[in-house]
């Protein structure tokens, strides 16, 4: 299951002091590197590791030179940024900072040291290249940084925001709406939160809470395009995958009454780039399902569906070309699968190649 960093963090300060707060990083290098231009980044939580690979334009997954990056804590977030000239680590207390070359190599930045103090359950870039979020893992606020032209990052106005939500709060991820609109994070049975996004000044307000009916949990979300619909990744009592437009208040209404079948513990969703189909991860059956996304986000099963993945998957990813999709699973049989789509069975998707990245690959992050 995914760790909630704030429950991470309890368990290891004791250990590393107040001196070892901010772990310093080590990077190993390798001579496989690849000069592709589309990657793919895996955080390994069990191993304290985060995998860079080149995908290249046959699907073929490479290492980056300076892969695997190894630090002190575990990596609980990842980002790249929009110019797909950084790469950012999240972890229990603090922020890494990574600049990737031309041809792919890693670097770390600050001589390895952190670069940013936050609790990071999830990460997540404005649209617009000019923001980072951090959905904090103590649950009630969202940290935000300016980002610096050499990939530094500077505490935005008011650091972010602070909230109150209802009910049990466990942070699992954050979305920011393409149009930067707005932003939703998913909070586990506490449901979801919709705050408003200024992109020019950067101000954060709390609109709504939505919460889930029964008992349920709300892992996984993901935004459409034209950040009309969002979709929820849900388990629990009344399981599946939900859609809901999302109104200029922050409301959420579904757009039926039924919660779309997936299979057990849907963990996270993602859309493909043409939006016309939508994935789920089941991370208890180790499975993928799939729809077709029609008038009004109506959904229907792709032909084939359910896909086998590695065991325990639990985060997905759509590639930049649109070719691929990814998936992360916590517990290997691959560490990460990467799946073309048929173009005979529209939607459906195909098993292409995979890669060992580490022990529990928890977190997916891709380039732009």
């Amino acid at each position: 299951m995914r760790i909630k960093p704030s429950l991470l963090l309890l368990c290891l300060l004791p250990i590393s002091g107040c001196n070892g707060f901010f772990q310093k990083d080590s990077t190993t290098g390798t001579t496989t590197g690849t000069s592709a231009t589309n990657y793919a980044f895996v955080a390994n939580t069990g191993s304290n590791t985060v995998t860079g690979l080149g995908i290249s334009t046959t699907g073929t997954l490479a290492a980056l030179s300076g892969s695997p990056i190894t630090l002190g804590l575990p990596p609980t977030a990842l980002v790249v940024s929009r110019d797909n000239k950084f790469l950012w680590v999240g972890t229990v207390s603090a922020i890494y900072g990574y600049t990737i070359a031309s041809d792919g190599t890693l670097a770390a930045m600050s001589s390895g040291n952190a670069i940013a103090n936050a609790i990071c359950t999830d990460m997540q870039v404005s649209p617009d290249g000019k923001w980072m979020m951090v959905l904090d893992g103590s649950g009630n606020s969202i940290d935000l940084f300016a980002i610096n032209t050499d990939g530094t990052l500077t505490p935005g106005p008011n650091s972010g925001i602070g909230f109150t939500a209802s009910g049990t709060v466990i942070p699992q991820q954050l979305r920011i709406a393409p149009s930067g609109a707005y932003v939703v994070a998913a909070m586990g049975t506490a449901g979801e939160l919709v705050f408003s996004f200024n992109t020019t000044t950067g101000a954060l307000a709390l609109l709504t809470q939505t919460t889930p009916p029964g008992t349920t949990s709300d892992n996984g979300i993901a935004i459409d395009s034209t950040s009309t619909y969002l979709y929820e990744a849900r388990s629990g009592s009344n399981p599946g995958l939900v859609v809901s437009t999302v109104g200029s208040n922050g409301n959420l209404t579904p757009t039926t009454s039924t919660t779309y079948a997936a299979g057990a513990q849907p963990y996270s969703v993602v859309l493909d780039n043409t939006n016309k189909y939508v994935y789920v991860a089941n991370r208890t059956d180790g499975t993928i399902s799939g729809y077709n996304i029609g008038t009004n986000a109506a959904l229907t099963a792709i032909a084939g569906s359910p896909f086998s993945s590695g065991v325990a998957v639990q985060s997905l990813g759509a590639d930049s070309t649109g070719k691929w999709l990814l998936a992360a699973s916590y517990s290997g049989s691959p560490d990460l699968s990467l799946y073309g789509f048929d173009a005979t069975n529209l939607g459906r998707l195909y098993s292409v190649s995979s890669a060992a990245t580490g022990t529990n690959a928890s977190v997916l992050a891709l380039s732009h």
